[in-house]
């Protein structure tokens, strides 16, 4: 437990302050001042202006990339169809209509035509266009192949 002391029995002791010269003290106000230098400004700008020319440029490529898939898509049914029609005897060859293809669902809007006919007025060569439809950005599309298929084979 504490002891008990009576203030007259306390002792005050002086404290000497001493006066010691010290370097002042200087204020950096470019620390203090809120806001950005311009040679951060310039930096950011330049930062900015190159995310922005990436953006641009990868977007223009995933669009044409895009357009270049419809039309590999579309040459590939028309392919396929020529393929098929000499593939078939020349006697059984279908009239002229439409194209029935399970990739005809990957083009927007995609449609596909055959056209049989006689070639320069001849029964024994059947000259056939195979034209294949689609839109993008409501422009019409469209790729046309053409073969000729022989009575007699090739």
């Amino acid at each position: 437990m504490p002891k008990l002391v009576h203030s007259s029995q306390l002792t005050v002791h002086r404290i000497i302050k001493r006066t010691i010269n010290r370097p002042l003290l200087t204020i950096n106000w470019r620390r203090m001042r809120p806001g950005f230098t311009l040679v951060e400004i310039i930096i950011t700008l330049f930062v900015i202006m190159i995310l922005s020319v990436i953006l641009l440029t990868t977007s223009g490529t995933v669009t044409q990339r895009f357009k270049v898939n419809l039309q590999s898509t579309a040459a590939k049914i028309a392919s396929k169809e020529v393929e098929r029609l000499r593939n078939i005897d020349y006697a059984s060859l279908p009239p002229t209509g439409s194209v029935s293809d399970t990739d005809l669902s990957k083009l927007p809007s995609g449609a596909a035509t055959r056209t049989v006919t006689n070639y320069q007025s001849s029964t024994a060569i059947k000259q056939v266009n195979v034209t294949v439809t689609w839109q993008v950005n409501g422009a019409n599309k469209q790729i046309s192949m053409e073969t000729l298929i022989y009575q007699n084979g090739i």
